[in-house]
């Protein structure tokens, strides 16, 4: 194991210096060449930079030492993660490393390049990626395993990467008259609603929570989310009928808020608590090791909802508006 680290380490010195050399590169560039985007959506413009900030700082988490190690060794243990590991474990350092490089290069190039023809590029390549790491690296969001919840990262964070690749790749008219806000809002109610019923049927003893915590996977994580996960588990052993019983009181709440009008601090207070919850019981901080997207699907629902939960109902309430003045 030493010695793969160590090898991880050195080539992740030389992908390091490359990508400092193309960031320097770029701000350059940016420095020189000085453009404008066009005016679009506020909620357009936080979906293109929020997706861009996820892959960068997952690129970053990806770098851990022991990412490349955990996958070739013991992730095959994983039930979320079985079908890319053979495939991944005979080449972990350079897989991890591609990894690294890919979510880098579609971090850094949605930061810099937002509504022109490279930007437009790189969404189309961040939902290839997305694709393959939902079906391969994340087996379909683990849909397909009985441990699928909302709080462990179900449907997965491919598929909400996907989704959120695929909206800024809609036309900024559909933006504007906010139909893709609807769209994705309206998705995202149905995917909270279906984990809320599963959460009530499936996660009322320690036997289903199991899943979350695994030693051979989550031991690879950086020592204090290990000391503070530690604690989560201790709890879940001996409340776990409890704390899915409060779980499913907060995400019913959540269900019921995204439905029904009401006011803005109950909403972002409530669905803070819910994904703070998530990202802290199912979903390892996002330092769990996977093969991309690592900060998981919290970050990614948070983005979603901020990027259309606001900005649609407000064009719904001009239209209401505009169609009472005019009859």
């Amino acid at each position: 194991m030493s010695s793969a680290v160590t090898m991880y380490q050195q080539s992740l010195e030389d992908v390091l210096i490359f990508l400092l050399f193309g960031i320097g590169a770029k701000v350059i560039i940016l420095l020189v060449i000085r453009t404008h985007p066009p005016k679009v959506p506020k909620g357009r413009i936080i979906l293109w930079y929020g997706l861009g900030a996820y892959w960068a700082i997952s690129s970053l988490i990806q770098m851990w030492p022991t990412m490349a190690v955990a996958s070739a060794q013991s992730l095959q243990t994983h039930p979320l993660l079985h079908a890319l590991a053979p495939f991944w474990g005979n080449h972990p350092v350079a897989n991890t490393l591609w990894s690294i490089v890919i979510q880098m290069v579609l971090g850094i190039v949605l930061l810099t390049e937002r509504e022109n023809i490279t930007g437009r590029i790189a969404l189309i390549l961040s939902a290839i990626w997305s694709f393959f790491l939902w079906i391969a690296g994340e087996n379909w969001g683990g849909l397909t395993h009985t441990s699928a919840s909302l709080v462990m990262g179900s449907p997965g964070a491919g598929f909400f990467a996907l989704l959120a690749s695929l909206a800024l790749l809609a036309p900024v008219s559909l933006w504007t008259n906010a139909k893709v806000p609807q769209w994705i809002f309206k998705l995202l109610v149905v995917v909270w609603g279906l984990g809320t019923i599963w959460q009530v049927i499936h996660f009322s003893s320690a036997t289903a929570w199991q899943p979350v915590w695994i030693p051979q996977v989550d031991g690879a994580e950086p020592h204090w989310v290990i000391a503070l996960r530690h604690g989560e588990q201790v709890l879940l052993e001996h409340n776990a009928l409890v704390i899915n019983l409060v779980l499913v009181a907060l995400m019913i709440l959540m269900e019921v808020l995204f439905i029904i009008p009401s006011p803005k601090a109950l909403f972002w207070t409530v669905l803070a608590i819910n994904l703070a919850a998530f990202w802290w019981l199912g979903q390892g901080f996002g330092f769990r090791p996977a093969y991309g997207a690592n900060l998981n699907t919290a970050p990614l629902l948070l983005l979603l909802i901020l990027s259309t939960k606001a900005y649609w109902r407000k064009v719904e309430g001009q239209k209401q508006m505009s169609s009472r003045l005019s009859a």
